[in-house]
This record gives structure tokens, sequence and C-alpha cells, in this order.
């Protein structure tokens, strides 16, 4: 197992570079593509939330990434208030996009493309945890 992990206080340029860092560890680390693509958009959907949504902008936020023969799991921590993205409402998709809210559409997608996404709240800290499959040799 190998594991990246960093603390960042979640803001827009913070998120990119640990997004573009977490990209090339995983790379480095033998990830395909499509794995390593779909973890960068759940961590910076999770911290987009952090930094728009948690009241807690400027308290550092706790990235790790662990890098197993199967899968990938990832985990974030924050103080923000307590926020479940499993309970998230399903965003109304039945209108066209300009009369559809403004909204919600990222959440979806993270609950889409995990294999598992799990959630705790502990310590005035929110804990969520995901992981992504790894392609078999037989799918790359």
């Amino acid at each position: 197992m190998r594991e990246f992990a960093t603390e960042l206080v979640a803001e827009p340029q913070a998120i990119s570079a640990l997004t573009e860092q977490v990209m090339t560890f995983l790379t480095n680390c033998g990830v395909d593509a499509r794995a390593t693509h779909h973890v960068a958009l759940v961590l910076d959907e999770l911290l987009t939330n952090v930094a728009s949504h948690s009241g807690a902008r400027e308290a550092p936020t706790r990235v790790s990434v662990m890098v197993l023969p199967d899968r990938v799991n990832a985990e974030v921590v924050d103080r923000g208030m307590m926020f479940d993205p499993r309970s998230a409402p399903k965003p109304d998709l039945s209108g066209g996009v300009d009369e559809r809210p403004v909204g919600g559409l990222g959440l979806l997608l993270v609950q889409r493309i995990v294999d598992t996404l799990a959630y705790e709240r502990a310590d005035e800290r929110n804990r969520t945890i995901f992981s992504i499959r790894r392609a078999s040799d037989c799918e790359t």
C-alpha cells in the first residue's frame, strides 16, 4: 500500500493544486487513468463543498489517498458543519438545463462514480471516506 496525505485550507487554488498532486501520485503508482480521474473529481467536489458550504473555510482539511491492489481509498476530514454527502437531496433532473435550480449535480456525480461512500461525525469533524475500483489488467 502506498499513501499520500496532506492538509490544506480549502480554497480554489489549493484544491486545484491538490488534485494535480493526487493525480501525479496515482499515475506514479500505476493507477489507471479512469480511476485516477474519478478520484480527482470526487476530491474536487468534496473539497469545493467544504470551501463553499462548511462554515470552516479557514480551518485545515486533511486529505489522504491510499493505493491498494484493487482500489483507491481516500478520506477527507474537515471541521465544518455536520454534512453527510450520502444524504444530499437528489436534484430534479426533469426540466431543461435553464429551468433547473443550480446545485446538487456534483454530489450526484460523486454518488454515481464511487464504489463505496461512507461518512462519520466525530470530535466535531466530518470524515468522508470513499473508494474507487482500479481497472484489472483485463480492463486496461
